[in-house]
């Protein structure tokens, strides 16, 4: 009797072990179902979605921006005449190309700071005579800068973008090295006139002028103040492109021309060119931004728009 109650009760607890088979205990629940790499894919997509969405409407979010860029320019300075001899010389602005390599920050998309090197040329230009047979004397100096740049975005209006107005002021410092870059003579013949009265007997004097000139470098650092405007417009992508005007005045002497005046080998008469990078530029600039930080805070928001999946974060 033992055997059969021990027979029949093992019966009913293996039965239902063999009504559910194999395949059934393996199978996963209904909606849980997942292939092979299906997980890697759904957080591709996600990412991806995540992206067109701050590329989109992201501008709006920007705290934080950090830039490099290229600075390609026409500058045109004058050097400052403390006399001409009687109108035998004088000097004029000049006008040359040069460049500049930045680097840059940007805040809320409002304030900007940017600082680096600059290829610019500071001149001293002497005339001597007039008209087309006067003689064109050019110096300059080592043509280096080190700039910094504080700038404010101009608000007209829901501006969401990056393109607008900056104004901007900045700081040169222009290093000089003292160097002694040319020593000059220049002898011609002047007719000063009939010997007082006029008579038809005299004849004109012939004067002997002599000009002896030194131009050299400043022994110390220089500098320049500057103003500036440009309007920025977003070219797509990380790329950024600038249109600028700038006007810089000058803070100490970089390049001094020393000039020394006699008539006939008599007295001396002296007269300084002073260059010191007063002038203007125009130019053009295009940036390249490197690096993004969102305001988290707000950022979530473009989550909630029309179409948008609440669950893609």
């Amino acid at each position: 009797m033992k055997t059969v109650l021990t027979t029949f009760w093992l019966a009913i607890l293996v039965s239902p072990a063999f009504a559910q088979g194999t395949a059934d205990y393996y199978r996963p629940s209904s909606g849980l179902t997942e292939e092979p790499g299906s997980e890697r894919h759904s957080a591709k997509n996600r990412r991806t979605e995540l992206t067109q969405l701050v590329a989109r409407y992201g501008q709006a979010y920007i705290r934080e921006r950090w830039y490099v860029g290229m600075d390609g320019f026409f500058r045109s300075d004058q050097g400052q005449l403390s006399q001409t001899f009687n109108g035998l010389i004088s000097t004029q602005a000049t006008t040359k190309s040069g460049w500049s390599a930045l680097i840059g920050w940007v805040g809320d998309e409002r304030w900007a700071v940017e600082g680096g090197y600059a290829r610019s040329p500071i001149h001293n230009t002497l005339l001597v005579g007039s008209g087309t047979s006067a003689l064109d004397l050019r110096f300059t100096n080592d043509k280096h800068g080190f700039l910094v740049r504080g700038k404010r975005r101009l608000q007209f209006g829901k501006q969401t973008g990056k393109s607008g107005l900056w104004l901007g002021a900045g700081f040169w410092i222009v290093p000089n090295n003292g160097q002694e870059l040319s020593q000059f003579m220049i002898e011609g013949y002047s007719y000063s006139g009939f010997g007082g009265s006029f008579r038809p007997s005299s004849r004109p004097q012939v004067d002997t002028i002599q000009i002896l000139g030194d131009t050299r470098l400043s022994p110390k650092l220089s500098g320049l103040a500057e103003a500036s405007a440009e309007y920025t417009v977003k070219l797509g992508g990380r790329f950024d492109l600038s249109l600028f005007a700038r006007k810089y005045w000058g803070l100490g002497n970089s390049i001094t021309t020393n000039l020394d005046y006699r008539v006939n080998g008599g007295e001396s008469q002296t007269a300084v060119l002073r260059g010191n990078g007063s002038g203007w530029s125009v130019g053009i600039s295009l940036r390249y931004v490197y690096a993004l930080r969102y305001d988290l805070k707000t950022m979530p928001r473009i989550f909630n728009l029309r179409g948008n999946r609440q669950n893609i974060l």
